[in-house]
């Protein structure tokens, strides 16, 4: 009980708050624009810096220095943080970043619940805002005036169409969710042309020749807490089952203070399984993601303790699969052809009641729930009804210990270019793994 207390008190917040409801191969990146400046992400609630990732390469394709796109991340639910916590965290970015890069000022942006704390961050000191040349409020809290004077620009999404920000320029996407906002095209070509005064030379993410760095952090759901005591290994998979291309990982890291990892040399075209596996347990938790494509300082393995968040949710056991399907653009599975399709071992798994448009849901979890080895896509299981931004799906996968098979998921996105996304991960026990399968937010 005191653990369903603690997740509906999770989700009246999120209700009070009112806040949170094309690959270019070869082509090489654009010269830096004139004047770019840092930037800063500031997430919402139950977000993290991955809700930017997409954007961060977009950015880093027309000529940003990867290494000037940083994210700020907290403890959105304000349980072991606080807002003045998370100001001086900001002061101390905002200063490593002019330092590292010599720019006078950095531009700053924020969703949802990250627009009222830049907003107020903003309102706070003049010498803060004096910090910021250019501010982006995305999807979250309207205003009466410029955020500390500073220049502007305010998008809204398809509930928030009556909003603005006086003095600001109000662009509208009325067709776009909530988090879909961060990550979408018109998003990014409105930033892009607000920061530097030009239009973008192109907005997909470019594929890049050669090596790639990749970065980022481990980081505990929700708090976004660095994640500590335990190994991270990267392995290249092989797309078509899964299954791990060698017996060695291509990187192994000690996961301590910040949850930070890497930089490491891979490419763009492998497909990399994270496995994390914290000290003193048999649990590992198994993270995939699509193809790079290119440099990616900003990877955010999301995890959680064993007996954790994760675990309260779902339903384990030796027989069965249970994962995530997670992707910073919402499933709609109700809007018939102008809506997402996923399949899980050729079941489709998105309808009108397991991710309806209204929901929001950005995580899909599936497993078996009742452990009774049947499958029954009509319900949203579980505690999912009450949860923002999650919905779950009743789906008996079987497993196998050691892996024998795996399990395949497929996709379509709305408004994409028709092509269908493959993820496919070995058939790993629920007992003692976590499975995690990160879609791209873009085609």
């Amino acid at each position: 009980m005191r653990r369903i207390r603690m997740l509906f008190g999770l989700a009246t917040l999120v209700l009070l708050t009112g806040l949170l409801p094309a690959t270019t191969a070869g082509a090489q990146p654009a010269p830096a624009p004139p004047g770019t400046r840092p930037m800063i992400f500031v997430h919402g609630f139950f977000g993290s810096g991955s809700q930017f990732q997409t954007q961060a390469k977009r950015f880093a394709s027309n000529g940003y220095p990867a290494t000037y796109i940083e994210s700020l991340e907290y403890d959105s639910t304000f349980l072991n943080t606080s807002t003045e916590e998370v100001y001086t965290a900001l002061d101390e970015r905002i200063a490593k970043l002019k330092a590292a890069t010599g720019a006078d000022k950095v531009d700053l942006l924020g969703h949802s619940l990250g627009t009222r704390i830049s907003q107020d961050y903003l309102r706070s000191s003049a010498s803060r805002a004096g910090n910021v040349a250019h501010y982006v409020n995305i999807d979250g809290m309207a205003a009466d005036s410029l955020p500390g004077g500073v220049p502007t620009l305010a998008i809204w999404g398809e509930n928030n169409q009556s909003r603005a920000v006086t003095g600001a320029t109000n662009v509208y996407l009325p067709d776009e969710s909530h988090v879909q906002t961060t990550s979408s095209v018109a998003t990014f070509k409105a930033v892009y042309e607000f920061l530097t005064g030009a239009d973008p030379r192109t907005t997909g993410v470019v594929a890049e020749s050669g090596p790639i760095r990749l970065a980022g952090r481990a980081v505990s759901f929700p708090t976004n807490a660095g994640y500590t005591d335990a190994r991270l290994d990267v392995f290249e998979v092989d797309p078509a089952t899964g299954r791990r291309a060698g017996s060695e990982p291509v990187a192994t890291f000690r996961l301590s203070g910040d949850g930070s990892f890497g930089p490491f040399n891979g490419s763009g075209t492998a497909r990399y399984e994270f496995a994390i596996s914290p000290d003193g347990s048999d649990r590992v938790h198994h993270l995939y993601f699509q193809p790079f494509r290119r440099t990616d300082l900003g990877i955010r393995l999301l995890t959680s303790d064993p007996g954790g968040p994760v675990d309260w949710l779902i339903e384990r056991g030796p027989h069965h699969v249970s994962l995530l399907a997670y992707r910073n653009k919402e499933w709609w599975g109700d809007q018939g052809t102008d809506g997402d399709t996923l399949t899980i071992n050729g079941t489709d798994v998105l309808n009108a009641t397991t991710a309806p448009r209204g929901k929001g849901a950005i995580g899909l979890f599936a497993y078996d729930w009742k452990s009774d080895r049947n499958t029954d896509t009509s319900v949203s299981v579980g505690l999912f009804p009450a949860l923002p931004f999650m919905s779950g799906v009743d789906i008996f996968m079987p497993a196998a210990d050691p892996p024998a098979g795996s399990v395949v998921l497929e996709t379509r996105q709305r408004a994409g270019d028709g092509r269908t996304a493959r993820m496919v991960v070995p058939d790993w026990p629920s007992d003692v793994n976590t499975v995690t399968v990160f879609f791209d937010d873009y085609t």
